[in-house]
């Protein structure tokens, strides 16, 4: 009896073992590198990083009066390395922007508010922002906001996508509002919609 149980504890072992050499060499054989994959891009520094509470700190230290100004206020996410601010603004009158040739993302991380995107500036623009110019890049303001665009409610969580050349206008801020801007300049418009135009040097 105890012959026959050895016996069955062994052929056991014997097939986990080849078992585990069989599963060995098939990892070996999945693993194994092809031609051209033995080489990675080379090494970076790590990703530019803010917390939230260095985020929140450096928009502490920014002047009041700035951040209650028609531009509001804002903190550089990573400078030199890559586009994008987090800016803070106050209930008040706000300029409506165009970005005649930048593509431009909004992301809301606090407050509320109306934002008014597409149709017309209004004009005069202000006087820093004359169009057209010959920068391709060129900003575009308006003290009195645009006319026939579309009014949204925002808020945390909201993603707005301003495309080249669209006008938009916080109308109403609630008490305070921040958000992540990107803008990636040089951008050719979406297929379909005309170029801002520009005056040739």
């Amino acid at each position: 009896m105890r012959t026959i149980q050895l016996r069955s504890v062994t052929i056991a072992i014997g097939l986990a073992v080849a078992a585990l050499a069989g599963a060995g060499g098939v990892l070996a054989a999945q693993t194994a590198m092809k031609p051209g994959h033995d080489r990675v891009p080379p090494y970076r520094e790590p990703s530019p990083y803010m917390s939230a509470a260095e985020i929140q700190a450096a928009l502490a230290t920014l002047d009041p009066k700035l951040v209650s100004s028609r531009t509001g206020g804002a903190v550089t996410i990573a400078p030199n390395k890559a586009p994008g601010v987090v800016r803070r603004r106050m209930r008040g009158p706000q300029y409506a922007i165009t970005h005649t040739r930048s593509l431009e993302y909004v992301i809301i991380t606090k407050g509320t508010g109306t934002m008014v995107t597409g149709g017309t500036l209004i004009p005069p623009t202000i006087d820093s922002d004359p169009y057209p110019i010959a920068e391709p890049n060129q900003l575009v303001r308006s003290d009195l906001g645009v006319k026939d665009g579309l009014a949204r409610r925002v808020g945390p969580g909201d993603v707005i996508i301003n495309l080249p050349g669209t006008p938009h206008w916080l109308s109403q801020i609630d008490d305070t509002i921040e958000y992540v801007e990107i803008q990636i300049p040089n951008v050719d418009p979406a297929p379909g919609i005309e170029r801002a135009e520009m005056i040739q040097k």
